[in-house]
This record gives C-alpha cells, sequence and structure tokens, in this order.
C-alpha cells in the first residue's frame, strides 16, 4: 500500500510540476508580444515614421523656392509655433470636439486682428480642427471659410 501512495505522490509532483511550467511558458509568451509592439511603436514615434505626407528635403526647398518667386514682396514666409502649444492645441479640440482633423487656415491681419501695427496686412495662418460632436458635424465651414463652434489657434511668430 505504502509503494502505491508513495507513486501517486510522485505523479502527482510531476504533474504539478509540467502544469506550472506550461503556464509560464504561456505568460512569457504574452509579456514578450507586448513589448515588442510597445518598442516597435516608440521606434516609429521616435524617429518620426508612421505619418502620410512626409516630403523631402528637395521637394521642400524646391516649394519653398518657387512661393518666394511668386509671393509679393515682404509676405510672410513662414509662422513658428512652439510644438507644446500645438500639442496642447490638438489634444484640446480632439478631446473637447471629437476632431479627427487640423485645417491650417490662411488669413491676413488687419487693424483689430493684428497684434503689433507693424504687422497689418501681413499673412498668417490659424488652425481649427472638424466639430464632430456639435451641429455642424458633416460640414467643417460654415459661411465665408469661417468654422463655427470650434476653438481656434493664432498666433506664432511671423517671419518675412
Amino acid at each position: 500500500m505504502k509503494k502505491l501512495s508513495l507513486l501517486s505522490n510522485l505523479a502527482m509532483v510531476i504533474g504539478l510540476t509540467i502544469l506550472v511550467a506550461s503556464c509560464q511558458k504561456q505568460q512569457d509568451a504574452v509579456t514578450t508580444t507586448a513589448t515588442t509592439a510597445t518598442d516597435a511603436a516608440v521606434i516609429r514615434t521616435v524617429s518620426g515614421e508612421g505619418y502620410s505626407g512626409q516630403i523631402t528635403s528637395s521637394e521642400a526647398d524646391e516649394m519653398a523656392k518657387t512661393f518666394k518667386t511668386k509671393a509679393q514682396s515682404g509676405s510672410t514666409e513662414y509662422v513658428e509655433f512652439n510644438i507644446k502649444d500645438l500639442q496642447a492645441y490638438l489634444a484640446s479640440i480632439q478631446t473637447k470636439y471629437k476632431s479627427s482633423k487640423v485645417y491650417v487656415n490662411f488669413a491676413v491681419y488687419d487693424k483689430t486682428t493684428a497684434p503689433d501695427p507693424s504687422l497689418d496686412g501681413r499673412q498668417t495662418v490659424y488652425f481649427s480642427g472638424n466639430n464632430l460632436s456639435g451641429s455642424n458635424s458633416g460640414n467643417p465651414r460654415s459661411g465665408f471659410g469661417v468654422r463655427v463652434l470650434m476653438d481656434y489657434m493664432n498666433h506664432g511668430n511671423i517671419y518675412p
């Protein structure tokens, strides 16, 4: 009788060892997969990959050169925005309005909108999104190029 219970105990220990080992392997597989996907996403974000519309340096130079030849003397060549401000704005319109897009709108300052009187008549840009949470969800523009029910962002530094 003692031999039978010793064999039963040995079989139970071997069975538990196999069970623990197989559970450990499954857990490792899940952890490795999640880590790999996260690492790939981080690498893609840091490297600048993963967005559409990327152009080469030579294409950007060519477009800027063409703009300068066609623009009036003293025209705004670019507007500089702080990345932190842009990130905060984008997060805000995504949360508040469920925006899935951001629009870069071209505009010209007048006497009432220019932050400095010397900028009267200068070109600028302002940002807006598509309001998916409001009544104009299917129509991002209303009237003469003006978006309704939206937060806007303007003022970067303007450079001639």
